[in-house]
């Protein structure tokens, strides 16, 4: 009977894998995840391990130096990836003798990883020497065909070789670099460039990722930006020999990051000429009160909130001033402040209560299903001072005496509006007296990152009392002076006084 397609490769490849576990001149063994399975005598005797301790289980990670086990990590992930590595390394025996050794690794599964490695022992001469020989052969063909400039400088500032890529970028062949000095070739880049050089030679540390700036005759006149790593050259424990040079040009990449920023800019400061025309400029006021407001928007365009605030003078006369704040950042929560802000006026201004009118916005919001919000509205009665409060998940608004005590209004409950149909929102009243505050803010004003939000309502507390016997305008501004952090802003941040005056 013929053999069936395919047959005679496999049983060729078994009988070579037969020959090369039998080989003595190189070490072969079989393993999956990290662990090795099986081993040949080559393997053994390089690992200084026996039968007994492969059927114990040996780790591959435990065969290194510990310096060497993130290299390990990084080489099986290169080998789940790409389904083979190569990696140099020392092998540690029981009684810690280290064999230097070359190890190729080949996957020949990936559910759990199975892998195959042949391990070539490099502590004779001859090995040695073949190493060097391929670590030579490896690093000339990174100079000729990586997509990097690479150079390597003597002490005197001469090129003694360079890569294609940088003779390009310099304008000249590779033979006119070779023994020119560096800034006869390239005099425009002497005073970026040559004390980063001689720092090298001198101190022997290497510098990473200077940006160098300049011209060169590849294109007189136009300047391109290089970000260039010096790194000293030198044999084991000897003096520096010279200058390993490596040089990327980032011109236009400079370019992209420098128009990005333009247009970043232009959209910040588009979104916060947008958020600011959606609110209030001037707020109506009451015979016998006073009314202050402050909004400071974030800094950067993804910190834009939703925060708003607003008070409208009713048919009846009353006072009713709100404040919100939706959830998110950016040019969708400006365009749900906008529209839950609006509603929500449109609401009080029919003669809506607190908590009626946050029924309707919560309706509203709940019926998209793509924002939701907090929000307080306070209704004053500026006859009497009476006050009634709704609330829907903001924080508690405070009130402050003339005297400088500071009290929570708590009281009026409900949830976020937009997250539970069908909220109700429960109410809270009470009566200003003459000098009486109330205070109604976001929590961009008080809220710091790692800090508790008790430390946050004590610092607003403190600052309340503190500024009790000034104006609502001169109280505003000392609020915001102690509980906002001097720098960039991260959230927006609300504001709104209300005061019986005396």
């Amino acid at each position: 009977m013929d053999s069936l397609p395919g047959t005679e490769a496999l049983a060729a490849r078994a009988e070579q894998m037969a020959a090369l576990f039998g080989s003595r001149a190189v070490g072969v063994a079989t393993g999956s995840v990290d662990r090795v399975h099986e081993a040949n005598d080559e393997m053994l005797r390089i690992l200084g391990r026996t039968r007994a301790d492969l059927a114990e289980g040996i780790s591959w990670m435990d065969v290194g130096r510990p310096a060497d086990a993130e290299r390990d990590t990084r080489a099986f992930d290169h080998l789940r990836r790409d389904g083979s590595s190569v990696v140099v390394k020392e092998l540690v025996r029981p009684d810690g003798e280290g064999v230097p050794a070359l190890a190729i690794l080949a996957a020949t599964g990936r559910g759990p990883l199975r892998w195959v490695a042949v391990v070539v022992d490099l502590s004779g001469d001859e090995r040695l020497k073949h190493l060097a020989w391929s670590e030579a052969a490896i690093v000339s063909t990174l100079l000729e065909d990586a997509p990097i400039g690479f150079a390597f400088i003597g002490p005197d500032l001469r090129f003694v070789r360079v890569n294609r890529e940088l003779a390009a970028m310099n304008g000249f062949t590779v033979a006119e670099h070779d023994g020119a000095g560096v800034f006869d070739l390239l005099p425009d880049l002497r005073e970026g460039a040559e004390p980063l050089l001689r720092a090298v030679l001198d101190r022997g540390i290497p510098v990473r990722d200077a940006e160098i700036v300049g011209t060169t005759p590849a294109e007189p006149g136009v300047t391109h930006t290089w970000l260039e790593s010096f790194f000293p050259v030198r044999t084991a424990h000897g003096p520096v020999l010279g200058v390993a040079a490596i040089a990327r040009d980032v011109t236009r990449v400079r370019s992209l990051q420098d128009e990005l920023a333009a247009t970043s800019l232009r959209l910040s400061r588009a979104l916060h000429e947008m958020q600011e025309t959606l609110q209030p400029a001037v707020l109506p006021g009451a015979d016998g009160y006073s009314v202050a407001f402050r909004h400071l928007p974030a800094d950067a365009e993804v910190g834009l909130g939703g925060d708003w605030y607003d008070v409208v003078r009713t048919a009846e006369g009353h006072l009713v001033a709100s404040i919100g704040d939706v959830v998110g950042h950016g040019v969708e929560a400006i365009g749900d402040m906008a529209r839950a802000s609006s509603s929500l006026r449109a609401y009080v201004s029919e003669g809506h209560s607190p908590d009626r009118a946050l029924g309707h916005l919560d309706t509203l919001l709940g019926s998209t299903g793509t924002s939701m919000a907090t929000a307080a509205v306070m209704s004053v009665d500026p006859a009497t001072g009476e006050v009634c409060l709704a609330r829907a998940g903001h924080p508690y608004p405070l009130v402050v005496s003339t005297d400088g005590s500071v009290r929570t209004l708590d009281g009026a409950s409900g949830p976020m509006l937009g997250a539970l149909p069908g909220s109700r929102f429960t109410t809270a009243e009470l009566v200003l007296r003459p000098g009486d505050t109330v205070v109604l803010f976001t929590d961009g004003l008080v809220e710091r990152r790692g800090e508790s939000p008790a430390a946050s309502a004590a610092r607003l507390a403190q600052a309340l009392s503190a500024g009790a016997d000034l104006g609502v305008e001169e109280l505003a501004d000392l609020v915001l002076d102690r509980c906002l952090l001097p720098g960039l802003r991260r959230d927006d941040a609300c504001l709104l006084l209300v005061r019986r005056d005396a």
